[in-house]
């Protein structure tokens, strides 16, 4: 006699669905130029702070994308590319106010990447590429402050369906700390977009051997408008979940949704007195920008777009490319007199341009010290014509300075890592620099921040990285649901997983009198349950970092 042992299990299968979340990693082994110039903010005149510029070797203060795609070289690895990507860069800045750029840990990563999404009334969104000369600026260079509730840094708890696109903006800042681990302590790895202000230096020098890693995401929901305003924000939205998810209504194209990497060798600094600043003052974070303007080669981004969906994220793994030699090479070709001189690394007194450092909660007056700076076409750009759009100061202007002359830096682990990743060891949370008190005045918004923010404290523990499910089930071949995706490093590999829930029937047949198997034992004891179980050992599409 033998008894008949029914129960349904769930198993979490790892299937790769390369239309959902592909991408490539543009990687820049040098910049153009660190200078005061700023074609969107101050088209035409010399900014109040620096900025770091990667892309075409013709940017200036008046560039065009038709001005770019003349460049006679590019900073980037991709010979079809002569679009700008600039952002301030970070100083150290002693007691005594001696400032020096700290390097950057080259390279420089823009990544394009294809997440697709629904619009407001439920429609699949294509995405379609960036279309030349069009301009944008993600994140707000006034800002000294925040307006998001709870903890920093804090898991990564979206969607973010009930939140403003200011709100979603200031999410798309990360400060993440690398640690490759040291002397048999192991590496702690913190997600993508965890930390949204910068942590005092004496955190930073105690749990970050490998400096910190800078993280800009733009929006990638866009109207279909090539005019921005006088801000370069209103044509385009955050989609949901940042950098993916759902677009708000209005905005039914879908771009590819681009985000910055920088990181930058504050472990050259450890042990010294002082703090780190960015390059417009701000030593809070939160006024950390970037600006960005298109201009590829015609027809190639979207043959790109349309073609490229490996999910390991390699440039030269996609054919359509071509890969320029010397890159780090390439530099401005034409700089203004009045700037060529001007010191853009130190040791100097200040910051570059007079800048002067505002640390809030209020919010930054714009130029304020600055000397040298003029407003030229304030906030227009050559090719913003149409009518008048709110005035917004989230951003100021700039004026070059020939590249800095950084030392070398060993780049045997860049820690390049687009992802959520799995935390082995949390570190304690880093506390924010000049964290706003709860009644002080909001940045870029007319209330204050709410009211049950609290400053981190060293002594809170860091929440492990969590990849958040999408947005809707997707069937899949298998007769499963598809309902997370996870994305964990494990050494200097990249997993990429897609978790998926299958109802199966398990059916044992035992003997009346016999001990049942430990797998019936395990199939009866999941009886009528789900589980979504991690396959964190066989991710597919596994990417190994550069």
């Amino acid at each position: 006699m033998h008894n008949t042992l029914r129960s349904t299990a769930a198993l979490a299968l790892s299937i790769s669905l390369p239309s959902v979340n592909a991408f490539w990693r543009l990687e820049c082994d040098g910049s153009v130029g660190t200078a005061r110039i700023d074609p969107l903010m101050d088209f035409g005149g010399l900014s109040d702070h620096i900025h770091t510029i990667k892309g075409g070797s013709a940017f200036s203060a008046t560039s065009t994308a038709e001005d770019l795609l003349k460049s006679k070289c590019q900073s980037c690895g991709v010979g079809q590319d002569k679009s700008a990507y600039w952002t301030p860069p970070l100083y150290f800045m002693a007691d005594d106010g001696t400032t020096t750029i700290v390097p950057e840990k080259p390279p420089f990563k823009a990544y394009y990447e294809l997440n697709t999404g629904m619009t407001s009334d439920g429609k699949t969104q294509k995405i379609e590429a960036f279309p030349n000369g069009f301009q944008m600026i993600s994140g707000t260079n006034l800002r000294r402050n925040t307006t998001l509730s709870g903890p920093d840094p804090s898991e990564f708890t979206g969607p973010f369906t009930d939140e403003d696109n200011n709100s979603r903006e200031q999410r798309a800042i990360g400060f993440n700390c690398m640690n490759y681990g040291h002397n048999g302590s192991p590496a702690k790895n913190e997600p993508t977009l965890y930390r949204h202000s910068m942590p005092e230096k004496s955190w930073i020098d105690s749990n970050c051997p490998d400096g910190i890693r800078l993280e800009l995401q733009f929006p990638s929901c866009w109207n279909g408008e090539m005019d921005g305003g006088e801000d370069h924000k209103d044509h385009v939205a955050f989609p949901n979940w940042i950098n993916g998810g759902d677009c708000p209504a209005g905005f039914d194209h879908r771009l590819p949704a681009l985000m910055y990497e920088t990181i930058v060798a504050t472990d050259q600094f450890i042990g010294k007195s002082g703090k780190f600043v960015l390059g417009n003052g701000d030593p809070t974070g939160y006024g950390y920008h970037g600006d960005f303007i298109a201009a590829w080669d015609e027809g190639v981004l979207q043959q790109a777009v349309d073609q490229c969906t490996d999910l390991g994220g390699a440039m030269k793994s996609c054919g359509v490319f071509e890969f320029p030699e010397d890159t780090a090479s390439c530099t401005l070709e034409n700089i203004p007199s009045e700037i060529k001189d001007e010191d853009s690394e130190g040791p100097m007194q200040g910051l570059p341009g007079g800048c002067e450092v505002q640390s809030g909660p209020d919010r930054a007056v714009k130029g304020k010290g600055a000397t040298g700076s003029s407003s030229g076409g304030k906030g227009k750009g050559k090719s913003q014509s149409k009518g008048a759009s709110k005035v917004s100061d989230n951003h100021d202007s700039g004026s070059y300075a020939s590249p800095p002359k950084v030392a070398a830096v060993d780049n045997k682990k860049d820690g390049g890592v687009f992802a959520q990743v799995e935390n082995d060891a949390p570190a304690a949370d880093a506390p924010a620099a000049d964290a706003p008190a709860a009644d002080a005045p909001a940045a870029d918004a007319p209330d204050a921040p709410a009211a049950d923010y609290q400053a981190p404290s060293p002594s809170s523990p860091s929440p492990a990285g969590t990849t958040p499910p999408p947005t809707e089930p997707i069937p899949v071949e298998q007769g499963g649901e598809f309902v997370s995706t996870e994305i964990y490093t494990d050494g200097r590999v990249v997993h990429h997983n897609k978790i998926v829930v299958q109802e199966i029937t398990v059916t044992t047949n035992v003997p009346a009198k016999a001990k049942r198997t430990p797998e019936a034992k395990a199939a009866h004891g999941k009886r009528g349950h789900r589980h979504h179980h991690h396959a964190m050992q066989h991710g597919v599409g596994g990417r190994r970092l550069r």
